[in-house]
């Protein structure tokens, strides 16, 4: 059987990421394709390359998104022993694939991307014990993309939370045209309320890191 992987993964040591050992990695996962997992990852690179980040994408996913549109962007793919600020893992949409366990190891905050859709939302409870099976020490939050606020399942956010076994992300990505657009023309595709929308999440994550390191550092006094 063809290995639908090769030329994109195949030669890739999956147990030596390139992990920036003094910045932030992010992994994002979800166990299957369609929740906007890659689309995710390219809003919060723009996000913190506007923030003045130094920061790259480690694309993992077979589809090749993240890689595809870092070219049309002049962005920046992970490059072995290079630091970065942050470190963005894309990976593929799947719970069996090496690569997910591998980003998930080394990830410092591990992003379950799902919709409010409940058949999403069981599926991403799969992906929240996986993270914290693979690794305890990492800090696992769920992210609510493609919302629409004035539909059933956008009010109802707050009660589909509670049947998953980790904090959600406080801040929500709505169902917006131009964030598929701003996969092909970054930061400039975005109107306004979505650019706002996008630095809110960055500095949840900024936050959520600080934190993190904080309460590790009174751990070690």
């Amino acid at each position: 059987m063809e290995n639908p992987y090769a030329g994109h993964l195949a030669h890739t040591p999956y147990t030596s990421l390139y992990h920036s050992p003094t910045g932030m990695t992010i992994t994002l996962l979800a166990k299957k394709g369609g929740v906007g997992k890659s689309t995710v990852c390219l809003l919060l690179y723009e996000a913190f390359r506007k923030a003045g980040k130094s920061v790259a994408i480690q694309d993992w996913d077979a589809q090749g998104t993240s890689n595809k549109a870092l070219g049309l962007l002049n962005g920046q793919r992970a490059e072995h022993g290079q630091t970065y600020d942050i470190l963005l893992i894309d990976t593929p949409p799947s719970l069996e694939h090496a690569a997910t366990a591998a980003a998930v190891r080394s990830a410092d905050i591990a992003i379950v991307v799902t919709s409010p859709a409940p058949a999403d939302l069981w599926e991403a409870e799969e992906a929240v014990r996986f993270v914290q099976a693979k690794a305890p020490t990492a800090v696992a939050r769920v992210l609510f993309n493609k919302v629409r606020k004035n539909t059933i399942l956008g009010r109802l956010l707050s009660e589909s939370s509670k049947t998953v076994e980790a904090q959600m992300i406080p801040v929500n990505l709505s169902a917006r045209e131009c964030y598929q657009h701003a996969v092909g023309q970054g930061w400039a595709a975005l109107d306004a309320a979505a650019r706002e929308e996008v630095l809110q999440l960055a500095v949840s994550l900024m936050s959520l890191n600080n934190t993190v390191e904080s309460e590790q550092s009174i751990e070690t006094v």
